[in-house]
């Protein structure tokens, strides 16, 4: 855990601030561009807001308190992050949660809409609620209005006063966190903390980062007879997500094709009564030596009762890894560009070498398919053999 109010951990938040500043100490153009940067934020969120308020203005309840979260990220990140959403249930059990994911159907996995959980399809106007917030690497406050809060939820403003001046201290990464989570993130890095570690410093919330649990039953219990599942069963990924455009390139998280077809031959050698079924979107490479190809052949709403049935799942770093969070199935997760500290969850079998560190996030978005070091392919990634995976998975089966 980070103490956030040490000296240490000060100066290390404003090395990160000085690197940002650096080239625009001397340079007039970049002081611009960051001044154009910060304008334009402003008038695009201010004017799409204002629109919000005209068009999209959601009739609420006043005798409740409303709570906005705008889930930030994919699947990966929603499933990750419900562990903040759930320790901020616990705080206001009587509000009524709306949610606005950059992946939509990602909160539909999570959990079942109701009178008090809303799902939206579209950002709505923000100053509508009590309490609008922005979660992914950090824990951002973007509307509170407190008079409101402090008359229905008065037991909750001590955590919601700490959270803000917590906030308030790091406003230099929150003022624009689309911007810099990646610096975040890379600070969280090299301190070996958690990806929720931030989350749960800024909003002051009590959770376990490595807290797991079951979606509801009704998601859990999807039908899924006609998929041609048999069991015993074991589910692969090819660590694609389904929401990425990878082009002519293959992501640097992701095992390598030829590496996933001799997995499979001494899996089916050695395991001929299991079926290996393979999950994913459309843009994922099918495996030949996989029994059941379901690529793009299921819905989303179908893949946790999917992964729920099987022995094992197999995958590189991904979403479906993170799903695994609210579900009893382990994971055998590889990991390369990404950080085990990060993001590894102590319920699966989390296998990572160090062949060069971890890159996640030096590049920006092109760290996806870039390497730093100007290598064709990660080199953690390729230092896990199909023969070292394999004695695992047969430890975990046995």
């Amino acid at each position: 855990m980070i103490d956030w109010n040490s000296n240490q951990t000060r100066v290390a938040l404003a090395e990160i601030r000085s690197y940002t500043e650096l080239y625009g100490r001397g340079s007039r153009v970049v002081r611009l561009a960051y001044g154009y940067r910060r304008l334009r934020n402003a008038v695009y969120y201010g004017l799409q807001q204002q629109l919000a308020g005209f068009l999209r203005r959601p009739p609420l309840d006043k005798s409740r308190l409303h709570i906005l979260l705008h889930l930030r990220g994919g699947l990966g990140d929603c499933a990750a992050l419900w562990v903040a959403v759930r320790a901020l249930r616990k705080q206001l059990p009587q509000a009524v949660f709306h949610y606005y994911s950059d992946s939509p159907d990602a909160v539909r996995l999570l959990m079942v809409p109701d009178e008090q959980n809303v799902i939206l399809p579209r950002l709505p106007y923000r100053r509508a609620y009590d309490l609008a917030c922005e979660l992914c690497l950090s824990f951002k406050t973007v509307y509170v209005n407190l008079p409101r809060v402090e008359k229905l939820a008065p037991g909750f403003m001590p955590t919601l006063q700490t959270s803000l001046k917590r906030q308030q201290a790091l406003h230099f990464f929150l003022n624009d966190n689309y911007l810099l989570d990646d610096a975040l993130g890379r600070f969280l890095y090299h301190r070996g903390a958690s990806r929720l570690e931030a989350v749960r410093y800024l909003s002051a919330l009590d959770f376990d980062e490595q807290e797991t649990g079951l979606l509801p039953t009704p998601i859990l219990q999807k039908d899924t007879s006609k998929l041609g599942l048999r069991t015993p069963y074991i589910t692969v990924h090819s660590g694609i997500n389904a929401s990425f455009d990878i082009g002519m390139k293959t992501p640097l998280k992701c095992w390598s094709h030829e590496n996933w077809e001799t997995f499979l031959v001494l899996f089916k050698q050695q395991f001929p009564q299991v079926q290996v079924v393979q999950v994913g979107g459309k843009n994922s490479p099918r495996f030949a030596h996989a029994d059941v190809c379901l690529l793009g052949e299921t819905s989303v709403e179908e893949l946790p009762a999917i992964l729920q049935g099987a022995r094992l799942h197999v995958d590189g770093e991904s979403g479906l890894v993170q799903l695994t969070r609210w579900l009893t199935t382990k994971a055998v997760v590889l990991f390369g560009p990404t950080a085990p500290c990060l993001f590894a969850l102590e319920k699966n079998i989390n296998l990572s070498t160090d062949k060069c560190g971890h890159c996640m996030w030096l590049l920006g978005a092109a760290w996806h398919t870039c390497c730093a070091l100007g290598y064709p392919a990660c080199q953690n990634m390729q230092a896990h053999t199909p023969q070292e995976v394999l004695k695992v998975v047969s430890k975990e089966l046995a």
